[in-house]
């Protein structure tokens, strides 16, 4: 896809992944719109990228809300005309043990990682088909792939994510609508601290959104590791369970722990 003047719309773009990822694609020349909870950081964020000669547009925007999802479609086609790529990013924290998680936080959290990547597709959906074109990326996780200890239902949120975008995508490639799903390892943000993690494992929101980038650019789908390396873990999970398995708890005894969910 030409980026230069594409209309791409990111939500959770406030801070993180996502405020990384709607600077690199301003860079290259799209019009960007900037949805998020915040709307005082998504104000800033599209002066910055106005202050640069770029174009971009805030709308405070929560994705677990179905009816103010709905509605972002007409706000992107008054503001720039129809959606080319949409960066479902939005995503919140839910690690501890499932005993010490409230009804609540178990509700927040597959309303926001899930349910808030389907209601933003299912908002553009429909006009990407119309118009034969469109990129939907999918911000899941490594532990969309693995199954992360201490983080039951994130992991859960994130397998859903890369099983939807998987599925979506055969749906979406014959009317030239493709769907990836992108997985990124461990990621240093405001909402995942990482802190209990060696540093030298830990990457930056940059180099996700540069995956971002180029996943759009040169048509990549269903899916994309970050990095690149992790993709043959998969089969090392597939076919050396107990080696796996014995990883996992491995990476538990060291003290690797998801960022809790919040209260």
């Amino acid at each position: 896809m030409d980026l230069r003047g594409a209309v791409v719309v990111v939500t959770g773009a406030s801070a993180g992944i996502g405020e990384a990822t709607a600077l690199a694609f301003a860079r290259r020349g799209s019009r960007v719109v900037l949805a998020a909870r915040r709307a005082d950081l998504l104000e800033d964020l599209a002066a910055r990228i106005e202050r640069h000669g770029g174009a971009a547009l805030a709308v405070p925007c929560d994705v677990g809300d179905p009816d103010k999802v709905a509605a972002l479609p007409a706000v992107v086609h008054e503001a720039f005309g129809g959606c080319d790529v949409l960066v479902n990013n939005a995503g919140v924290p839910g690690g501890g043990d499932f005993v010490g998680l409230t009804y609540e936080q178990i509700e927040q959290v597959v309303r926001v990682n899930l349910l808030g990547v389907m209601y933003g597709t299912r908002a553009f959906w429909p006009a990407m088909l119309e118009q034969g074109r469109g990129h939907v990326v999918n911000v899941a996780s490594l532990a969309g792939r693995f199954a992360a200890p201490g983080a039951s239902v994130y992991t859960a949120t994130k397998h859903a994510v890369v099983a939807f975008s998987e599925a979506l995508y055969y749906e979406g490639e014959p009317h030239g609508v493709l769907v990836t799903a992108v997985n990124p390892g461990l990621v240093a943000t405001e909402g995942f601290p990482q802190d209990h993690v060696p540093r030298r494992l830990v990457m930056k929101p940059e180099r996700v959104a540069a995956a971002i980038v180029r996943a759009v650019q040169e048509g990549i789908a269903p899916e994309l590791a970050v990095p690149r390396w992790l993709s043959p873990l998969e089969a090392f999970r597939v076919l050396t369970p107990p080696l796996y398995r014995w990883g996992v708890r491995k990476m538990r005894k060291v003290g690797v722990r998801a960022t809790r969910a919040r209260r």
